[in-house]
């Protein structure tokens, strides 16, 4: 893969490959990959296939799974090729999919807006007092961390991902550990991790009755 077609493409990937990762040896052979968080390696194939205008049995255009991969990573990596994008689908199809991607972004800033959990009673090994700095030093971690992540211009934090980001992330000083397990436990009730692969899948089922219709 040559960085030039990439860079030709969106100059965003110019700043997202030259700046530092802070891993060690990052992308400097096959056996250290350059991570690209928000997009799976099935994605990244299906975006690298059409970047080369390798096509299948199947049409880019009319290939569902490579259709949503190529407009979740042009997003992603600001690739400015909307209209080619409108023609070449139709207008029809191309309305469905950046619908869907609204939504998602209203999804993205709607859980990243509140901290889930403030009014969560404290944990067993915590108290009243020592409580309300846990509920400081949560709201700060979710804004500067987590909302930072959820709402990146360039790759958004797939909220299927949350849990394992907050989860690995190093606990903040002043935020006991039960508290913060219990503030988790918060996001995952939410019930609204999942809502990406449903609009997803949503989006994919309106093409596919649309396709089935001509």
């Amino acid at each position: 893969l040559h960085k030039g077609v990439l860079f030709v493409h969106s100059p965003t990937l110019e700043d997202i490959f030259t700046l530092p990762s802070g891993i060690e040896n990052d992308g400097a052979d096959e056996d250290h990959p350059i991570g690209l968080p928000g997009i799976s390696g099935d994605e990244f194939g299906h975006f690298v296939l059409w970047l080369y205008h390798v096509s299948g049995s199947v049409p880019h255009e009319q290939n569902l799974p490579s259709l949503v991969a190529i407009l979740k990573v042009s997003r992603l990596w600001q690739i400015n090729n909307n209209e080619d994008n409108a023609l070449v689908l139709g207008v029809r199809v191309y309305s469905i999919i950046a619908r869907a991607r609204e939504v998602m972004e209203m999804e993205h800033r709607t859980v990243a807006a509140v901290p889930p959990g403030l009014s969560l009673p404290p944990s067993p090994a915590c108290n009243s007092s020592q409580h309300a700095r846990c509920k400081d030093v949560w709201a700060r971690f979710w804004w500067q961390k987590v909302a930072r992540q959820l709402l990146h211009p360039y790759s958004p934090l797939a909220l299927s991902s949350l849990v394992d980001y907050v989860t690995q992330q190093a606990n903040p000083d002043g935020l006991n550990v039960e508290c913060k397990g219990s503030f988790i436990n918060q996001v995952v009730e939410s019930g609204g991790l999942e809502v990406e692969e449903n609009i997803i899948h949503g989006a994919i089922t309106a093409v596919q009755a649309y396709f089935d219709a001509l």
